[in-house]
């Protein structure tokens, strides 16, 4: 079946339908880099250029049997604005799917995008795509899946919605696959061989030394906190003030300095209205609790945290007034569970808010920010071609052709973090085929002969690879 790839990325909806059999007959992205990397491992499908804007191209795309998209996530995202069709210049572009749709009524349409969708606005968002997708004459159905239920050592959930047009479904009821359980080992997809670029760095390693002393030192009594550990609490007044109402203009002005010292908000200034300061130092409550909580770690710790904010200069600043151990990394999240109490046997991340570690038996969620796991026990980043493979991209060639990758590192990382997910894309379409083999052979005879006669998923080609770190 021909289909067509609309803000395509590095092409994950491609290499999924490619190995099931299905022709690509246009292709856009607005991304330069990605547009590369897709026409490096894929042409120019239908002899377009695949680096365009929708918005330009949209009357030239020919016609298809399935439309898939993975559309702009940012508008959606809570690391986002969260503007969603409020968000002029991505949030509407789902709306460019619904033109094509109805200009060519495809079999089918499928999507994918975070899972804040389905909770954006309130639920608004997703009943707005509820109702615009069945008004086109399609019965749909959605459900937010991970990779790592289906054999990939990744925990990416996204929404995944599938749309089949009302005269081909009948009393077809599409299932996704069921979730499974799935005994997996972060090795299967890491290099034996890796270049020491990806190495820590000597200041990295020192700032988890850190807070591996703080791990093997820190009184929690039963476990680690679940909320995130700030050590710039580790200072100042016992308790936060009550109503900043209650405080005169010089008091507010006092409390703004303070609280500024400890980058939790922006100093306050003498000339500002009385209720701009308190609006400039109004914490939100999530930030007063995680404060007090804190503060309570550091009550019942005092002479451990405070010999060891000493010992490594957590809080100090250098002769030209710049912290010596950067801001975010004095914030750290553990996220590992109960069974482990050091940084070196997980997962770990250099997030822009603080330090996070992980299990080591899953990678969390690729990015597009420079958020790259770090595996604790080898020192060192994970690398392109290991993301590629927990995105199920066959890098080293299991179907055809390896896959290939841009040059820069700092792309690659961007493209795969924003690309979907190969394996989820290939499992929702083979299994659900199975599950309905009978009624697809009715209504789409094609489309269920591409499905079932497909051959390995793309994570068992993986595992058979035998790739494995020592």
């Amino acid at each position: 079946m021909r289909f067509a790839d609309l803000f395509c990325g590095i092409g994950g909806f491609h290499a999924a339908l490619h190995q099931l059999g299905h022709e690509c007959v246009f292709a856009t992205d607005i991304d330069k880099n990605a547009a590369e990397v897709y026409e490096a491992n894929w042409g120019k499908p239908g002899g377009f250029d695949v680096l365009s804007d929708i918005r330009d191209v949209i009357d030239d795309i020919p016609e298809m049997d399935i439309i898939c998209a993975g559309f702009p996530c940012q508008p959606f995202s809570k690391s986002g604005a969260q503007e969603g069709f409020e968000d002029q210049t991505r949030g509407t572009l789902f709306h460019d799917i619904c033109y094509l749709a109805e200009k060519h009524r495809p079999a089918v349409l499928f999507l994918e995008n975070v899972p804040n969708l389905v909770a954006h606005d309130n639920g608004n968002t997703m009943q707005v795509i509820d109702s615009r997708i069945q008004e086109m004459g399609y019965k749909h159905w959605w459900k937010i899946l991970s990779p790592h239920k289906y054999g990939t050592c990744q925990i990416r959930k996204r929404v995944y919605i599938v749309c089949i047009r009302d005269d081909l479904v009948g009393n077809f009821e599409f299932t996704f696959p069921k979730e499974q359980h799935h005994d997996l080992d972060i090795r299967t997809v890491l290099d034996k061989d890796v270049d020491t670029r990806y190495n820590l760095t000597e200041d990295e390693i020192c700032w988890l030394d850190m807070w591996e002393e703080f791990l093997n030192n820190v009184n929690t009594e039963t476990k680690l906190p679940g909320h995130p550990i700030w050590a710039d609490c580790f200072q100042g007044d016992e308790e936060l003030p009550g109503e900043l109402e209650q405080y005169t203009k010089a008091q507010l002005i006092e409390i703004g300095k303070e609280w500024a010292g400890y980058g939790w908000v922006k100093p306050v200034k003498g000339a500002m209205k009385r209720d701009e300061m308190i609006d400039a130092i109004n914490l939100p409550s999530w930030k007063q609790d995680f404060i007090r909580k804190n503060r309570h770690l550091y009550r019942h710790n005092r002479a451990f945290i405070d010999s060891w904010l000493k010992k490594w200069r957590v809080l100090e600043m250098d002769e030209e007034g710049a912290p010596i151990i950067p801001v975010s990394r004095t914030k750290y999240e553990w996220q590992a569970g109960p069974d482990s109490r050091s940084n070196w046997e997980n997962i770990m991340q250099f997030r822009p808010s603080g330090i996070r570690v992980k299990r080591g038996d899953y990678f969390p969620a690729l990015v597009a920010m420079a958020q790259i796991p770090v595996i604790g026990w080898l020192k060192r980043r994970i690398t392109p071609r290991e993301c590629a493979r927990i995105q199920d991209f066959a890098v080293d060639g299991n179907h055809g052709e390896p896959f290939v990758l841009g040059e820069s590192d700092q792309q690659s990382y961007k493209q795969l973090g924003n690309a979907v997910s190969v394996g989820a894309v290939w499992h929702v379409t083979r299994e659900a085929a199975r599950l309905h083999e009978e009624t697809l052979k009715k209504v789409a005879p094609k489309l269920a002969r591409c499905l079932l006669e497909s051959d390995e998923s793309p994570d068992e080609a993986i595992l058979e690879l035998g790739n494995l770190v020592p």
